[in-house]
């Protein structure tokens, strides 16, 4: 007797891996049988019973996000996943918290026109996202183009509740993270009781960051510290963006010690995993903490990340010229662009010292730096060029 492998089997059936494996579970599969985590299906094999119309969704969306592990132990999670498709989206997920930006956009780009709606919205979102750090408008324009087109299949989707929650999950992480309009198709409120808990958790760090950008600074922290109180299971990823954007509005509602706290409660992750990314994504709106806690505390993991900020600062803001033909200035030092966003947020040159634990003579140094290579003279034309 000849046999195949699962995704072989998969392929000749017109179905995905996960629908053989659980046929193969239910011995629906004559004469299929298990070597260690793989399955062995006799070429001739079909299923006994009549097939059912499987979801367009097999998968699991964003797996290393959507699941909960001990710190320091992600590739444990990543190898226990049975599907490799699952462990390759995980890898490229993986790879991106890590700042490897190459390795995580040439394992998505494999996915991003795979039939399972799960894999390849990942992949579109990963690849974007990994795009931006390396540069590449090109490709960030492919992967957009990708989300777009698997958002409106969801939207076609009266039937399946998680395949049209992914879709609106979606829609909002995009258009907010990027500042960019998809489908506008409604709140991710909306769909949240949908969601796996992992995404319910990150789509509360959605909810909170779209109020900071409201300027809802005590709401955002809220909704933030609401979400990690009340979640029962530890999802560290969706835990230190939630961390994050708390830190972010604690900064902005001037409680210096507050922010510090959250900030340092975020760093067992950070080191554990070495996921810097998300730090580097955050590292504007966090205006200085990084120079002042980490640099101080962990200095490697400090080099590590703003190693990263500046391509994936590039890449972002020169997304965004081409978007709104804008003009945000890229040619600020870390410190610098620190000093620039507290002094644009009204924060006096003596409030900046204490924060950055610096001499008000260094700011006020920083603060001419700063006016010269952007041709300003004042706080208010320090404002067209930075993000708000």
């Amino acid at each position: 007797m000849e046999f195949e492998s699962a995704k072989q089997c998969a392929e000749r059936l017109n179905v995905n891996i996960r629908t053989v494996q659980k046929w193969a579970k239910e011995n629906r599969l004559k004469g299929a049988k298990r070597l260690g985590r793989e399955w062995l299906i006799p070429t001739s094999a079909v299923p006994e019973k009549e097939e059912v119309a499987e979801s367009p969704m097999g998968h699991q969306l964003m797996p290393v996000l959507s699941n909960t592990f001990v710190p320091g132990r992600c590739n444990e999670l990543i190898e226990s996943f049975e599907d490799e498709d699952d462990r390759q989206i995980a890898r490229a997920e993986y790879s991106y918290y890590k700042g490897n930006s190459l390795k995580a956009a040439e394992i998505a780009e494999l996915y991003l026109n795979h039939k399972d709606f799960a894999l390849s919205l990942s992949a579109g979102f990963i690849y974007v996202f990994a795009n931006l750090s390396l540069g590449k408008l090109h490709l960030i324009e492919l992967g957009l183009n990708n989300i777009k087109l698997r958002i409106k299949e969801a939207l076609e989707s009266e039937s399946d509740k998680r395949f049209y929650a992914y879709g609106v999950f979606m829609d909002n992480a995009v258009s907010l993270l990027l500042h960019l309009d998809i489908e506008k198709i409604q709140p991710i409120e909306n769909v949240i009781k949908d969601l796996p808990k992992g995404l319910k958790l990150f789509g509360a760090y959605i909810m909170a960051h779209r109020a900071y950008l409201h300027k809802k600074y005590s709401l955002a922290a809220g909704i933030a510290q609401g979400a990690l109180v009340t979640c029962e299971d530890y999802y560290p990823v969706a835990s230190l963006y939630l961390k994050l954007i708390r830190t972010v509005c604690l900064i902005n509602l001037k409680e210096p010690l507050k922010a510090q706290e959250s900030f340092m409660d975020i760093n067992r992750l950070a080191i554990e995993e070495q996921f810097y990314q998300p730090f580097v994504e955050h590292h504007g709106l966090l205006q200085g903490i990084i120079e002042t806690q980490i640099k101080k505390y962990s200095p490697q993991a400090y080099k590590d990340i703003v190693s990263k900020v500046n391509d994936f600062s590039t890449g972002w803001r020169t997304l965004h010229n081409k978007l709104t033909s804008s003009s945000i200035t890229v040619c600020l030092s870390a410190t610098e662009f620190a000093v620039a966003m507290l002094f644009n947020r009204s924060w006096s040159v003596k409030e900046i010292s204490a924060y950055l634990d610096t001499s008000p003579r260094m700011v006020k140094h920083h603060l001419s730096v700063i006016y010269e290579k952007l041709g300003v003279s004042n706080r208010e034309e320090l404002g067209q060029f930075l993000l708000k």
